[in-house]
């Protein structure tokens, strides 16, 4: 052989096993992973108590009453129909159940019995308002007229314009009959809203130029009728609920 050096063949270097020994730093894996859980819990909380406030179903508000004042079991039944009442009294309707209830409620006192039996026909026909009264008075009046002079409720364009002519000529100072000073001071009572005094004036009416009248004048007097009505329940339930109150002493201030 020449005097080249020879080549040895490589030895293998026996493979190194690496294994992990954990973290430089004993115990920092264990605080990460604490962390990490806690805050996992944390976030879970947060999210169930927002969806609790959601959808939770706020609790019923009680409100406590005073004890209501020991009455006997009818006390008040007179003041409720009388209070159910008084409205329908100033309107020209009738008002057959209202005023029936009324009745029922109110058995048993005397004095509310009596103020309701002037309410009867008013129940049943309606009472005309002052106003309708009022707008209605110079037709009522001409038939008084008419009749005065002989004329029925047929009476032709011609008799019906003197009669407004003779009204007219009394509302302005000439004589006039007993019929047309009637109705003049009718009608001055009425311009007033002074329902008595339209009342007192037709008192002096003769027969005829009465009777040509009546329908106008059961209005009125079942409008006179309502209005008193009206004053005389209005005072009788103003006393009863004044006895309903408990005593000045039992009132907190």
């Amino acid at each position: 052989m020449s005097g080249l050096p020879m080549e040895h063949p490589a030895v293998a270097q026996p493979a190194v096993e690496r294994r992990w020994r954990g973290p430089a730093w004993p115990g920092l894996g264990h605080v990460a992973l604490g962390l990490a859980l806690g805050l996992g819990v944390v976030a879970c909380g947060l999210s169930g108590a927002a969806l609790w406030r959601a959808t939770r179903v706020p609790a019923p508000i009680v409100v406590q009453m005073p004890p209501p004042v020991p009455l006997a079991s009818d006390a008040p039944l007179p003041v409720i129909g009388i209070e159910l009442l008084l409205p329908h009294l100033s309107r020209p309707v009738p008002f057959p159940r209202p005023f029936t209830v009324a009745r029922a409620l109110a058995a048993g006192d005397g004095a509310v019995l009596a103020a309701l039996v002037s309410l009867q026909a008013v129940a049943v026909q309606g009472a005309p308002t002052a106003r309708q009264l009022a707008e209605g008075f110079p037709e009522a009046a001409d038939a008084a007229v008419l009749a005065e002079m002989g004329y029925g409720a047929d009476a032709g364009w011609v008799a019906r314009g003197a009669a407004a002519t003779m009204r007219l000529g009394a509302a302005f100072g000439s004589a006039p009959t007993p019929t047309l000073l009637a109705m003049r001071e009718a009608r001055e009572a009425l311009a007033l809203s002074d329902l008595d005094g339209a009342e007192a004036a037709l008192r002096s009416l003769p027969p005829g130029p009465a009777f040509a009248i009546t329908v106008w004048r059961d209005g009125l007097r079942r409008r006179l009728a309502a209005d008193d009505a009206a004053r005389r329940l209005a005072m009788l339930a103003g006393e009863r609920a004044a006895l309903l109150l408990p005593p000045q002493s039992m009132v907190m201030r």
